[in-house]
C-alpha cells in the first residue's frame, strides 16, 4: 500500500502485519459462517419452530456489560420480527447464571424455551432441572467450558471441544449476534416466518462493539471487523441510550472511539447491577425514548460515581493491609467479610496497577463468600483457577479477570493453593519482554499532531491483541507540572523541545509503581524521556492533541 503516514508504515512493519489492506480496511463480508459453530443449527431450528408454533420464549442474560448488551440485542431482534419474548434480567444478588427457582417461575408463566446470553456453560444442574420441568434450554456463551457440559438442547460456544468455528474470541454478545445471523439465514432458506428486513442486523453492531470492548476480548480477527463497523453504527447516534451518555459526558457522537465505549459507557452499565439493579442498564440500551434515555443516563452516572468512591475506599483499605505484609508472593490474596463483592473488581484492578501482582479479593454477600481476580498478565486467570479448582465452590471468567465463590472452609487454604497453582503455570513470554520491545518507535513533539492522530486511527480499534501505539519522546524539557483531582491523583505537564515546540502530557490515576515514584522526583526544567500514546481530547468542548503518559525516565 502507498500513501500511508510514516508512523503507520513504521508500526505495520514493526508488528509484522501480514495483510495490510485487510487490517486497515476490515471487510464486513469476511465474517465466518455462524453454522460452523457446534450446535448452531440445532439452536436455530429449535427457536424457529418455537416461533412457528407460538411457544413462549425467555431470554436470560448476564448482568454485566457483555450480558446486558447481548440481552438488548436479542430484545431488539425479536421486537423487529414482532415476536414477544420474556426478557429475564437477573439481579446480581441472585448469583451468576441460571437458578432453579427462577426457572420454575418462568415455567409457571408458560415459558417452554430459555435462551441464555453470556452464561449457562457451567450450569449443569440448573439445565437438568429445567429439562425435568419440561423447559428446553439453549445455551449461548463464550466462557470456557468445564469438563461436563450442560445437557441443553443446544450449547453454542466456540470453546467447546472439537468446535470448528475458526475464531474463538467472540464475547457473549458476539455469540448472540452470530445466533441472529444464523436465524435470519435459516429462516430465508426454510421457514419464511420472520420477515426480517435484509441487512437490518447491521444496526445491532453498536451493541456488539460495546460488549466486545467492555469484555476485553481480543480485538483481532472477526472481532476487529465487528467493532470497526459497530463504531460506525454508534457514530450514527441512532440508539438513544448511547447518545444520552455521550451527551452527558460531552463526547461528540460522530467521533466516538473504542476508548469512549470502554471508559464512558461500560462503567455506567456495570454500575447498574453493582449499585442498584441491572434493569436500569437494560432499559437504557433498549429504550426508544431519548427523554427516558437521558433520565436513565443521569441516574447511571450518579450510580457510577458512587461505585467509584466506594470501590476506591475498598482499594485504599486493601493497599493499607498490603503495606503491612512482610513480603508479597506471586499472588496477592486478601478478604474481609465487610467488603462488598460487587466492588472488588475495581479494587483488584487498582491493586494490580499499583503493585504489578496478580490479585484475588473476597468479601461476603449474605452467607456467600464471593470475590474477583485480576491478572497482571503473567497468568491466565481461568487457568490459574483450574489449577486450584478444589479451592473454589464455583468460578469462571476470562484470561485477565474472573470471579469466584468459596465456602468458609476453602478460605483457609485459598492463598496457599493459588500460590501453588501459580508456580505450576508458566508465565507468558510477552510479560518477560523488555520494555523497549513494546515501544513502536521514537517520536518528536513536532510529529505529535492532529494529522498523526487521525492517521494512527486507521490502526484502530485498539485493545487486547492490538494495543494502542506506544512512542518514546526523548530529551524533552518540563515547562509546567501540576497535580489535580480530589486527591491529586492525576498529573499534567507541558513538555517542550529545543525549537520551542510544546506538547501537553497527561496521566490519570497516578498510582502505579515505579511510574509514581519517578514522577515524584520530576521538577520544572528537568530533561526527561517520556513514553505514551497520542490522543485527542474534547475537554470542555475544546479539541486538542495531547500525549497520554505511560512511563517516564530521566535523560542520562
Amino acid at each position: 500500500m502507498s500513501g500511508l503516514h510514516p508512523l503507520v508504515e513504521r508500526i505495520l512493519e514493526r508488528r509484522e502485519i501480514p495483510d495490510r489492506n485487510a487490517f486497515l480496511n476490515p471487510s464486513y463480508t469476511a465474517r465466518h459462517d455462524p453454522f460452523l459453530m457446534k450446535d448452531m443449527d440445532v439452536a436455530v431450528e429449535r427457536i424457529l419452530r418455537a416461533v412457528q408454533s407460538g411457544e413462549r420464549i425467555a431470554v436470560w442474560h448476564d448482568y454485566d456489560c457483555d450480558g446486558i448488551p447481548g440481552g438488548a440485542l436479542l430484545a431488539d431482534f425479536f421486537l423487529a420480527v414482532r415476536y414477544p419474548v420474556r426478557m429475564h434480567v437477573p439481579e446480581r444478588s441472585h448469583g451468576y447464571g441460571l437458578n432453579t427457582e427462577t426457572i420454575e417461575q418462568l415455567r409457571d408463566e408458560g415459558i417452554s424455551l430459555i435462551i441464555t446470553v453470556d452464561c449457562g456453560i457451567t450450569d449443569v444442574a440448573e439445565v437438568a432441572a429445567a429439562s425435568g420441568m419440561g423447559v428446553d434450554v439453549i445455551v449461548t456463551d463464550h466462557h470456557l467450558p468445564q469438563a461436563e457440559l450442560p445437557k441443553a438442547v443446544a450449547v453454542v460456544n466456540a470453546h467447546r471441544a472439537n468446535d470448528t468455528y475458526p475464531f474463538k474470541e467472540l464475547c457473549g454478545t458476539g455469540v448472540a449476534f452470530k445466533l441472529v445471523e444464523a436465524l435470519i439465514q435459516r429462516d430465508k432458506e426454510q421457514f419464511n416466518i420472520l420477515n426480517y428486513p435484509e441487512g437490518k442486523e447491521k444496526w445491532l453492531l453498536d451493541l456488539v462493539a460495546l460488549a466486545t470492548v467492555a469484555d476485553m476480548v481480543q480485538l483481532t480477527g472477526e472481532n476487529r471487523a465487528l467493532v470497526h463497523y459497530g463504531l460506525k453504527v454508534v457514530r450514527k447516534g441512532r440508539r438513544p441510550g448511547l447518545k444520552a451518555i455521550f451527551e452527558l459526558d460531552r463526547i461528540p457522537v460522530e467521533t466516538v472511539t473504542e476508548d469512549d465505549l470502554a471508559f464512558s459507557v461500560a462503567p455506567k452499565i456495570n454500575a447498574s447491577s453493582r449499585m442498584e439493579s441491572p434493569t436500569l442498564a437494560f432499559e437504557l440500551l433498549s429504550t426508544r425514548s431519548i427523554e427516558r434515555a437521558r433520565e436513565l443516563a443521569k441516574k447511571l452516572t450518579k450510580l457510577n460515581q458512587a461505585r467509584k468512591i466506594e470501590g476506591m475506599r475498598v482499594a485504599k483499605e486493601v493497599k493499607r493491609r498490603i503495606e503491612l505484609l512482610p513480603n508479597l508472593g506471586d499472588v496477592i490474596v486478601l478478604g474481609n467479610s465487610t467488603w462488598r463483592p460487587s466492588l472488588l473488581g475495581i479494587a483488584a484492578t487498582s491493586v494490580v496497577e499499583t503493585y504489578g501482582k496478580t490479585v484475588c479479593l473476597w468479601g461476603k454477600e449474605g452467607n456467600l463468600i464471593k470475590g474477583s481476580c485480576r491478572s497482571n498478565g503473567a497468568v491466565n486467570i481461568v487457568e490459574l483457577m483450574l489449577h486450584a479448582q478444589n479451592t473454589f465452590k464455583d468460578f469462571g471468567g476470562h484470561e485477565m479477570s474472573g470471579g469466584f465463590s468459596l465456602t468458609d472452609e476453602q478460605v483457609l487454604l485459598f492463598q496457599e493453593n493459588l500460590e501453588l497453582a501459580f508456580m505450576r503455570l508458566v508465565p507468558k513470554e510477552q510479560v518477560l519482554e523488555n520494555r523497549n520491545d513494546m515501544i513502536d518507535g521514537l517520536l518528536t513533539i513536532a510529529e505529535a499532531n492532529e494529522v498523526a492522530y487521525h492517521a494512527l486511527r486507521d490502526l484502530a480499534p485498539f485493545g487486547q491483541g492490538n494495543r494502542k501505539p506506544l512512542f518514546r519522546i526523548e530529551s524533552t524539557r518540563v515547562e509546567k507540572l501540576f497535580r489535580f483531582g480530589a486527591s491529586s491523583e492525576h498529573a499534567r505537564m507541558l513538555l517542550s523541545d529545543d525549537s520551542g515546540r510544546s506538547l501537553e502530557a497527561i496521566s490519570f490515576f497516578v498510582s502505579r509503581q515505579p511510574f509514581r515514584d519517578t514522577l515524584e522526583l520530576v521538577s520544572l526544567g528537568d530533561v526527561i524521556d517520556v513514553e505514551g500514546s497520542i490522543e485527542q481530547s474534547f475537554f470542555r468542548g475544546s479539541k486538542e492533541i495531547r500525549f497520554r503518559l505511560d512511563h517516564l525516565a530521566f535523560t542520562l
